[in-house]
């Protein structure tokens, strides 16, 4: 080898060594930003997808406003038609309490009735039979006054009937008394003084 090619190895050994001896430094960082743009480009079919949409969205929104109307209307029904069948069950008991009552009271005013109609009833038949015994007596006495033998009008004597206790004199109403009943006297006093009165007509 030759002393040039020697000298030449060794300088550039020093120079590699001397190199690595240095501080070494550190190549900076790169920092990369990364930045997002939104194109805002519609086409005419997303446009009219979007239109669709929205009107799509609007008639789903109005039905919907819709039917809770609805929902309100009917809840509003049903509890009116409850309160109704509520007054309705009220009233029909009330109508049978009254029913009742009023079976009960024309019940009782019938029998009343009847007990009334059988009272009315006995009365009408004491009545009849008392105006029937009345009658007869009455017939019986006027056929014992006018079917008599002795004559009440006889002038100067008092003639007094022993049954009834009454005396008559003859200026008095005269009618025929049986001669089984006739007793005569001379003057009222003696009349009055055997218990007799003096007729009143």
């Amino acid at each position: 080898m030759s002393l040039k090619k020697t000298v030449g190895l060794a300088i550039i050994s020093l120079t590699l060594l001397s190199g690595c001896s240095t501080t070494t430094t550190r190549a900076p960082k790169t920092i990369i930003k990364h930045q997002t743009s939104i194109v805002d480009h519609r086409t005419t079919a997303d446009q009219d997808a979007w239109s669709a949409a929205r009107a799509v969205s609007r008639a789903n929104a109005a039905s919907a406003k819709k039917l809770s109307q609805q929902n309100a209307v009917l809840a509003k029904a049903s509890t009116e038609a409850n309160s109704q069948s509520s007054d309705l069950a009220d009233q029909r008991e009330s109508v049978k309490a009254a029913s009742q009552a009023a079976a009960d009271s024309a019940s009782e005013t019938v029998a009343s009735q009847a007990k009334q109609a059988s009272k009315n009833a006995k009365a009408a038949s004491e009545s009849t039979a008392k105006t029937q015994t009345s009658s007869a007596n009455q017939t019986t006495e006027h056929a014992n006054r006018f079917s008599g033998n002795t004559d009440t009008a006889q002038q100067g004597v008092i003639i007094g009937n022993k049954r009834s206790k009454i005396y008559h004199v003859y200026s008095q109403h005269n009618y025929r008394m049986a001669g089984k009943n006739v007793e005569t006297f001379n003057t009222e006093a003696e009349a009055q003084a055997s218990g007799y009165r003096k007729s009143l007509r």
